[in-house]
């Protein structure tokens, strides 16, 4: 590797690498970080190394066994298709493989301890941690057959596999900041790192589209494709964990995930969104740039990365196509009134009937507060054991219940009255004024 300068629009080359340090450091233009300098710079010093070494030992194909004298011919041989990789590893050349791993993650932890002075232990940790990762997830060894990791459309993410109920109990319960602990949480997994920006100086930033191509966007398109999905995996994680949860709980959770969805994202985006979204573009994009394009010519070439990968696009397509499905009620109003009857067909509950009752009982005693309560709890336990029940049934029967118990307040405020005479002694309450409240549910029908 020579000594160019990383920017694109330079690329300046230096005969060493103390002056390319001194024009990083120095140059308005190509400026970097120290840190980044540094880190840069030992990559070079490092990959001199490799090739140094490389050059002594015997340069050979490890799929097909042909000898090269320089490395550059065997990288040739390679580009050129000549010796793509076959559909089976011969045992000796797994171990190779595995052996060549285990080298990379030794010269790592030397990379640590000659770096430790310069550079803040936790960024070493990161950087080696990453590159593990990134040789572990783009190249899987498994019943000696080569497989290249799925990536995830934009705007199709999904959740870790190992999540616990008991983990999105907890994000559940946090509001918004589980929110943005969602989308931290499934913008760390590998198989949805799927943007990357080539010039942090410009707008533009790349990303994998849902027909596996490399597409462009803006900022606020990407944020409003990334939370979007990140609200739909919410509402899939509310769904796992319904039946661990009182339905207030659901109501509420499922309320504010509403607020998000329509009036919130500006919020998100500012107090976590932003951030994440930044993270990723200034540490991850080489690396995330290497495997979607790795990733979008295996699926060209590769039948079976292909139909695997419309395999878990399908998947993810059903799990909006649930979450949208459970937002809403499966049980219909008349369903319930089959079972209990329609309260604005009691007589019991027109405005003579109960204008009496009032008057010659405690409101606790009255039909018109028996049946309310007795329903809510009949309501309840029907719609908790019906098999087809959803979200949306759970949540619309909390706000008819709130609507219920609104009008059973109303309806002992005006108990109260009926006993109380004006100025001239005519009684507050007649049967002219006096009206029974029934939930606006049972009014309009749906």
């Amino acid at each position: 590797m020579s000594n160019i300068c990383p920017n694109i629009q330079c690329r300046k080359e230096f005969c060493f690498l103390s002056l390319l340090k001194k024009h990083l450091n120095n140059s308005y233009h190509c400026s970097k970080d120290i840190i980044d300098i540094d880190l840069y710079i030992l990559e070079l010093k490092q990959n001199k190394k490799n090739e140094q070494n490389e050059i002594k030992e015997d340069i050979k194909c490890i799929n097909c066994n042909i000898s090269y004298t320089r490395q550059s011919s065997l990288n040739r041989h390679i580009k050129a298709a000549k010796c793509n990789v076959p559909n089976f590893i011969k045992e000796n050349e797994r171990k190779k493989q595995i052996e060549l791993l285990q080298k990379q993650i030794e010269k790592l932890k030397l990379q640590e301890l000659q770096v430790q002075q310069v550079i803040q232990p936790q960024v070493i940790n990161q950087i080696e941690q990453q590159t593990i990762n990134n040789i572990n997830n783009n190249l899987t060894i498994n019943n000696n057959i080569t497989i290249i990791q799925h990536i995830n459309p934009a705007g199709f993410e999904t959740l870790p596999a190992n999540l616990s109920n008991h983990e999105m109990l907890r994000l559940l319960n946090l509001g918004d900041e589980g929110v943005i602990g969602i989308v931290k949480l499934v913008c760390e997994q590998d198989e949805n790192k799927n943007f990357y920006k080539l010039n942090m100086n410009k707008n533009n930033i790349s990303y994998l589209n849902n027909n596996y191509k490399i597409d462009i966007c803006q900022d606020k398109e990407l944020k409003d494709k990334l939370l979007k999905q990140c609200v739909i995996l919410t509402y899939k994680m509310l769904i796992n964990c319904s039946p661990l949860m009182s339905s207030e709980d659901i109501c509420r959770i499922n309320s504010n995930l509403q607020n998000i969805s329509e009036k919130m994202k500006a919020e998100i985006y500012d107090n976590g969104l932003k951030n994440i979204i930044e993270y990723e573009l200034r540490n991850n994009s080489k690396v995330t740039k290497d495997k979607i394009i790795k990733y979008t010519k295996e699926l060209n070439t590769n039948s079976e990365v292909k139909e695997q990968a419309q395999i878990n696009y399908g998947k993810v397509l059903q799990i909006k196509q649930d979450t949208n499905k459970n937002k809403l009620p499966s049980i219909t109003l008349q369903e319930i009134n089959n079972k209990f009857g329609n309260p604005l067909s009691l007589k019991e509950l027109q405005n003579e009937y109960t204008f009496n009752d009032f008057n010659t009982n405690r409101f606790e005693y009255t039909y018109y507060y028996k049946y309310w309560i007795k329903r809510i709890e009949d309501e309840k336990e029907f719609i908790n054991s019906h098999p087809n029940k959803t979200i949306g049934d759970i949540t619309y029967f909390e706000n008819r219940k709130i609507n219920i118990l609104n009008n059973i307040e109303k309806m002992d405020i005006m108990n109260n009255k009926m006993r109380d005479f004006d100025s001239n002694r005519n009684m507050v309450i007649t049967i002219d004024n006096f009206r029974v409240e029934i939930a606006i549910d049972y009014k309009n029908g749906w």
